[in-house]
């Protein structure tokens, strides 16, 4: 919105100086017509000049340049529009308009000299502000506050220099001598002169031009100089100060301003033109290494890193070869992460030992080496024999905390062909390098951080499902579980089989991993066994027919251990059998003790058969109402607190032991609540799951 009403603004300030032109040259119209000139009408009619080159003025200078060149061409258009104006006039101006001199602040002496007077006039001051706000921008380029100071001290000096040269009445008749000024108008005219060649000394836009660029505006200036200097001193100027007084004073000064700044940006441009090379080197270093910024800001890719490194290296030190060599935490090796001009053969022979050669000198002393004759340096020579063309090798280390992460390596044909200033740089491109790699890194690690997050969630939302979502109603028995995930997901599993209105199958386990593979060893855990069991009556068989089957589907670093148990309320007993699992405690009303029971037996898909087979074992308990059966994980037996200690077997037979009148969920409570009482706010590393079966009395009974 601000920016359209500026816009509009801009346009209003135009038409209205414009409208303004227009008027006064009617008026000058008027004038011929009449041959009359009273003298109040000259005042009134230089207002309205002054107003309206004022206002075009203001519009030219809040013209936007994007950059130093852009004002740079500018200027030089400005400058041929200056020259164009000031020679078409000449084609169509008779001889009497060239050397007639009037009193009168306009030469009437014919229509047609009329229109050729406004035209030069009008066209000459609008490129002549244009001259003069880029030059004032060119001063401006890099300088202190005095400067600008300075240059509005000049702007006043001239507004004063016009006022005079207005009351003094001489100037049309000496065409502006300088022996016929009044004393102040000498003294405002050598102030001038003073400010402008020490403006002009205001060059340090030539400092940031590249070495083309300094050329390209040299041979320019060269070619304008000239020609601007023998305008200046033509009669040229003598029809602008016909028509105007303010107009004419304004575009000499601009025209002599341009002549001495020309005149010294050129002397400067000629001394920096010698060490344009070097500054263009340096602009080639500097925007790499801006680059780079760009690289560790917004490329996140652990191999476009790398790559992209090697490739700006090639750039700022216009080198053949380069290679990036990353220490390996797993060895003592290097390993090329990135290689520009190195063949595969080059790279499959290349000494990648970090404790020889020129890698473990730069490692040992941690700072960077510079050999500019590989075949006279003794901790480079080596090098000839792995590639016969390298005359000179820059290597700077990669440091991150004190410690090596790698070596970025520079390589050319030539002899001498580094320098100190390519070490520094080269020294300064490594040290981005490495916030670049740590960067891409510690992306990598939170991404891979992120999946497994995501697969821990997959797998907690997956075990939660295979989980019963109801507790089995089984006359005679009070069951109830809980299984409380960690912060790490864990394999715990436990199920209830159905087999018949008096007989229920128990399923307690605890698969080895964590993640999606412990959940899907889950899944093919829960299948089998719902398969099984209606097929085995006995838990010893159904252990060792899953045994077989699990062992060829599960991954040789897995196993399980679990724990199934057959509860006949009818016989009154409890088979099961444990494959390496944590033990059952039973507590029995007859001598009201907790008793552990621990038959023998190995985990699940250790062994292909034999082994399992003859060692797993099955026992048969009797049981009366009242009495008690607790399976768990180990999960809840080795949960620790802040003073690392466990919460223990012992502790757990002894709620179970007070608690032996609760039902089977009061007794679920009251451990839950001990033992999260007990962690407080330690981190859990495995899931805790919790089985309790408690037998009551049947409407036989």
């Amino acid at each position: 919105m601000r920016l359209k009403l500026k816009n509009k603004q801009y346009l209003l300030f135009s038409v209205g100086s414009l409208i303004i032109v227009g008027m006064v040259f009617i008026l000058d119209i008027v004038l011929y017509l009449s041959h009359t000139f009273p003298p109040n009408i000259y005042l009134i009619r230089e207002m309205s000049i002054v107003i309206a080159y004022f206002l075009l003025g203001y519009v030219i200078y809040h013209k936007e340049y994007t950059n130093i060149v852009h004002k740079l061409k500018t200027f030089f258009l400005s400058i041929l529009g200056v020259f164009i104006t000031v020679s078409i006039p000449r084609l169509f101006l008779n001889q009497n308009y060239l050397e007639r001199i009037t009193n009168l602040p306009v030469l009437i002496s014919s229509v047609k000299s009329l229109l050729n007077s406004t035209f030069i006039s009008f066209f000459a001051t609008i490129f002549s502000f244009s001259v003069l706000f880029i030059l004032r921008d060119l001063i401006y380029y890099r300088s202190k506050k005095g400067t600008r100071k300075l240059f509005s001290l000049t702007l006043l000096l001239l507004v004063a220099y016009v006022i005079c040269t207005h009351f003094s009445g001489r100037f049309y008749e000496t065409a502006g001598a300088f022996s016929e000024k009044t004393t102040v108008e000498r003294v405002l005219y050598g102030a001038l002169l003073f400010f402008i060649l020490f403006l002009s000394l205001r060059t340090a836009w030539v400092n940031y031009l590249n070495k083309r660029q300094k050329i390209a505006a040299f041979w320019g200036g060269i070619l304008i100089l000239p020609g601007a200097i023998m305008l200046t001193r033509s009669a040229t100027y003598q029809h602008i100060f016909y028509y105007s007084v303010t107009l004419g004073t304004f575009d000499l000064f601009v025209a002599h301003f341009l002549n001495v700044y020309i005149a010294i940006a050129l002397i400067s441009l000629l001394l920096h033109l010698p060490t344009a090379s070097i500054f263009d080197r340096k602009m080639k270093q500097i925007s790499s290494l801006h680059n780079l910024s760009q690289v560790i800001n917004s490329v996140l890719d652990y191999d476009k890193v790398v790559t992209k490194i090697t490739e700006l290296v090639t750039n700022v030190l216009d080198c053949k070869y380069s290679w990036l060599e990353l220490a390996d935490g797993n060895s003592d090796r290097l390993v090329v992460a990135s290689a520009k001009g190195l063949t595969n053969r080059d790279l499959e022979t290349m000494n990648l030992n970090s404790h020889s050669g020129v890698s473990g000198w730069i490692i040992q002393n941690k700072r960077s080496i510079l050999v500019n004759e590989v075949g006279k340096d003794a901790r480079a020579k080596y090098l000839r024999d792995w590639k016969k063309d390298i005359g000179s090798l820059l290597g700077v280390p990669l440091l991150s905390q004190n410690q090596i992460m790698g070596i970025l390596y520079a390589m050319k044909e030539d002899e001498f062909g580094f320098d100190h200033e390519d070490q520094q740089m080269l020294q300064a491109f490594a040290n981005q390098a490495t916030i670049a790699i740590e960067n891409a890194r510690l992306v990598e690690e939170s991404l891979e951080k992120e999946r497994l997050e995501q697969e821990m969630r997959v797998a907690h939302q997956t075990q939660m499902k295979l989980l019963p979502q109801r507790r089995p109603e089984i006359q005679g028995l009070d069951i109830d579980a809980i299984c409380i995930a960690a912060n790490e997901v864990g394999g715990d599993y436990y199920s209830f089989v159905e087999l018949s209105p008096s007989r229920l199958g128990i399923v307690i386990a605890d698969v080895s991993g964590k993640g999606i593979s412990a959940a899907f060893y889950m899944a093919q855990l829960k299948g089998i066994i719902d398969a099984f069991s209606k097929i085995y009556e006995s838990p010893k068989v159904l252990l060792q027919k899953l045994n077989r089957t699990l062992y060829d589907n599960i991954d040789r670093m897995s196993f399980v251990s679990l724990i199934y148990a057959v509860v006949d309320t009818n016989k009154k007993r409890l088979n099961f059998c444990r494959a390496g699992h944590c033990p059952v405690f039973y507590y029995s009303t007859r001598d009201k003790k907790v008793h552990t029971l621990v038959p023998a037996g190995i985990g699940v898909a250790l062994d292909k058969g034999p082994i399992f087979d003859r060692t797993i074992e099955q026992i048969e308990i009797c049981f009366n109402p009242g009495d008690i059966f607790v399976f768990y994980t180990d999960g809840l037996s080795e949960a620790r607190n802040q003073n690392q200690e466990e919460f223990g077997e012992q502790h757990l037979q002894q709620i179970i032991s007070q608690g032996n009148q609760l039902s089977a969920q009061e007794l679920k409570t009251a451990i839950v609540d001990e033992l999260r009482q007990f962690i407080g706010t330690a981190r859990t590393y495995d899931d805790m799951s919790l089985l309790i079966v408690k037998i009551e009395e049947t409407k036989e009974e």
